[in-house]
């Protein structure tokens, strides 16, 4: 997982040195594709544009938004990584669905896209679902809720889920061969996070319950105009 963060991370801060070039075309498409992994299924629709620079054409800066599903089985959710993780939202099964801008950047070499992209801010929803609170017994706040069902859905707001603790999104590093003028296939790595809110607060106050997931992804890719 931290590598894929490193990735997408330098990737970004490289066009930042080319970013004050002028423009000189701009491009645009859909990737429509899956992930899976250990009966996990992440499937997205991703509308992206890229815009070159004159002085660096094999060089893109893009952003676009992306439509993403996640769809699991037993998951078992905890709070911010800087919290004490003694206590535990477990779902039978979990479905979360979302919506998010994205930021990216690409190499084109030949007919080969080599890039990386990620959510800046987006919304998330879904069903409520029964999630058992393990957890929080030996604590005031929340102790109350120890060992009940708690009626939770997919965290709504969602801010920057690449760096930040409970937010819900994802971040890919992926390339894209263009077979022909009108199709290409993608093959990406999927990093997310998918988060989930209960009704009340819970131990320390924390209302915010998430788990990260990494899965390997395959897309057709659809130029819109060049």
């Amino acid at each position: 997982m931290k590598s894929i963060r490193f990735i997408v991370l330098f990737v970004f801060l490289g066009s930042f040195k080319v970013f004050s070039q002028d423009i000189s075309r701009v491009t645009s498409g859909i990737d429509l594709g899956l992930g899976y992994q250990d009966k996990v299924w992440v499937p997205s629709a991703t509308y992206h544009q890229e815009l070159s620079l004159t002085n660096f054409p094999w060089f893109r800066i893009g952003w676009g938004v992306r439509a993403w599903g996640y769809y699991a089985g037993r998951t078992d959710m905890l709070p911010k990584t800087s919290a004490v993780n003694a206590d535990t939202l477990k779902f039978g099964k979990i479905s979360a669905n979302g919506a998010s801008f994205l930021l990216g950047a690409n190499f084109r070499l030949w007919k080969f896209d080599i890039g990386a992209n990620t959510d800046l801010f987006g919304v998330a929803f879904g069903l409520k679902r029964n999630a058992l609170y393990g957890g929080g017994k030996l604590y005031d706040k929340g102790g109350e809720f120890y060992n009940s069902y708690l009626k939770s859905a997919p965290a709504t707001f969602n801010v920057l889920p690449l760096v930040m603790d409970k937010q819900n999104g994802q971040s890919e590093a992926y390339v894209r061969f263009w077979i022909t003028d009108r199709i290409g296939l993608k093959v990406a790595y999927v990093h997310g996070r998918v988060t989930y809110a209960s009704p009340v607060k819970l131990m320390n106050g924390q209302t915010r319950y998430s788990t990260t997931y990494g899965v390997p992804y395959l897309a057709l890719s659809f130029p819109l105009y060049n």
